[in-house]
This record gives structure tokens, sequence and C-alpha cells, in this order.
């Protein structure tokens, strides 16, 4: 339950993150691939090295954000990607 608790604090923390913009403070590689869980991870270790507070949690949002892109070109591959829901077989 503790390992629940600090998971969802993690998580919560890498979504405000992106929320707030600051996302590429913690993310700076081109393909900015790191997750909110891996995020929040980065920023806790960060709030205790510099002995700061906890800011106060937000709910978790009810539909993910968009993921962060570094360059237009990469925007523009995920909005013009074509996924598939469903796999159809054929037999003949």
């Amino acid at each position: 339950m503790l390992l629940d608790c600090a998971y969802l604090i993690a998580l919560v923390l890498g979504m405000m993150l992106v929320k707030a913009g600051q996302r590429t403070r913690l993310d700076w590689h081109g393909d900015r691939g790191l997750s909110f869980l891996q995020l929040g991870l980065r920023e806790l270790a960060r709030l205790c090295y510099e002995r700061l507070p906890l800011p106060i949690l937000q709910a978790l949002p009810k539909h993910n954000p968009p993921p962060a892109c570094a360059s237009q070109r990469k925007r523009d591959a995920l909005d013009c990607r074509i996924e598939f829901s469903e796999v159809v077989t054929f037999s003949f």
C-alpha cells in the first residue's frame, strides 16, 4: 500500500510538471520520451535534494495530456499517424 501511494504521488507530480509546461527542465533530450512516473520521480529527487516541500497535489485528470514534442516535425508525425483499434483476420 505504501508503494502504491508513492507511485501515485510521483505520477501526479509528473502530470503537474507537464501541465505547468516545465517538462523541459527534467526531460531535455530531443524525443521527450520520459513517462509521467519518470518525470515525477526526477522531480521528487530534485525536491529532496534542494530540501523543498512537496507542492499541493492536484487530482488526476480524466484524460492524459498530449505527449510532448521537441519539434514541429515530430508533432506532425504524431498527428498524422494511423492507429488500428482492431485486428481482423481473413481466412480463405
